[in-house]
C-alpha cells in the first residue's frame, strides 16, 4: 500500500469516528481537509494513526511549519 492509500485510509477512520460528515467515495489532492469537520485532536489522531504504518510525522508539521490543508499538501508531507 503506498503512501496516498495509507493516508487516505487513516483519514476515513478518524472522519468515521470524530465526524457527522460522510467519506466522500473518491477523494482528489485539491479536496480541503476542512469540509471533514475534524477538530485540532481529531487531526492529531489522524497524524499519529499515520505515524503507526508509516513509521513518522513530517517534521514540518510537528513544527508547525506546515498545516495540509488539502488532501494533495497531507500526502506530500509524508512524500518530501
Amino acid at each position: 500500500m503506498g503512501t496516498r492509500e495509507i493516508v487516505q485510509a487513516k483519514l476515513s477512520a478518524v472522519v468515521a469516528e470524530h465526524s457527522p460528515m460522510p467519506f466522500p467515495e473518491t477523494i482528489d489532492d485539491d479536496d480541503e481537509l476542512d469540509i471533514f469537520g475534524l477538530d485540532s485532536l481529531a487531526f492529531m489522531s489522524l497524524l499519529t494513526s499515520i505515524e503507526k504504518e508509516i513509521g513518522y510525522i513530517p517534521k514540518a508539521i510537528l513544527e508547525g511549519d506546515l498545516y495540509p490543508e488539502t488532501f494533495g499538501e497531507l500526502v506530500s508531507a509524508y512524500d518530501a
